[in-house]
């Protein structure tokens, strides 16, 4: 796993963002933050966060400090998405009394299961047939709406064919099941027309939680101008 910082202004409040699989920086710089840094996690090919090293970028983000960050910010938000709400509850539950609030957006805690998440024989094709071809598919699946689509590509993640199937042939090793009772997430928003993980599969496994419904497709985020905006939205 690794940590980058998306905005950093050094300030008193601190958003944490769990991304998708296969996702790195580029498709949130359309997102501006004023008032927030806003530190990514992504890319799960190791459950845990990689350590820091002097190889490192002056954006990355070293294991070692996870600790200090509740130490440095006066609020911390959790947004999750996708793969990244497994994902954040891993890495988070042992803070989540730290957290002012924590948002999961279109995923579960079983995101590969036949009722509750992917089917798991479709995550297996996804798999089976990831080549260049199979990943503009999902990108078009992820989006189902040419505008966004449109712009995604534009800010398409650089990582490479081989970095995304290792992260995805990882995380089918990887994923178990925990119930929604374990959930840190106070909310969960569940967008209408999911075509990745399967709006009725997120109903079923959020059910009596607080659920907030949207339009919209897989990948939501550029109905926002700014994580400030996306923030006050979905609490």
């Amino acid at each position: 796993m690794k940590g980058e910082w998306l905005h950093r202004q050094q300030g008193e409040q601190l958003l944490l963002f769990c991304n998708g699989w296969g996702m790195d920086t580029n498709p949130f710089l359309p997102l501006t933050a004023t008032d927030l840094d806003v530190l990514m996690f992504s890319d799960y090919q190791d459950p845990g966060l990689n350590p820091g090293g002097a190889s490192e970028s002056a954006s990355s983000f070293p294991a070692a400090r996870l600790a200090d960050l509740f130490k440095s910010y006066t609020k911390i938000s959790l947004i999750a998405w996708s793969m990244g709400v497994w994902a954040g509850q891993q890495l988070f539950a042992p803070w989540a009394h730290r957290l002012h609030r924590a948002i999961a957006i279109n995923g579960t805690l079983c995101p590969i299961d036949d009722r509750f998440g992917i089917p798991t024989q479709v995550y297996a094709a996804t798999l089976a047939q990831f080549h260049e071809a199979g990943r503009l598919k999902f990108y078009r699946r992820m989006c189902n709406d040419r505008k966004i689509l449109e712009t995604f590509l534009t800010h398409q993640p650089k990582r490479s064919l081989a970095s995304q199937r290792l992260e995805l042939a990882a995380l089918q090793e990887q994923v178990s099941c925990q119930p929604p009772e374990a959930s840190l997430y106070s909310r969960v928003v569940i967008t209408s027309q999911d075509l990745v993980m399967p709006t009725a599969s997120q109903l079923a496994f959020w059910q009596g939680h607080n659920i907030l419904s949207l339009g919209g497709s897989h990948f939501p985020f550029y109905r926002w101008d700014s994580w400030e905006e996306m923030l006050n939205a979905l609490q």
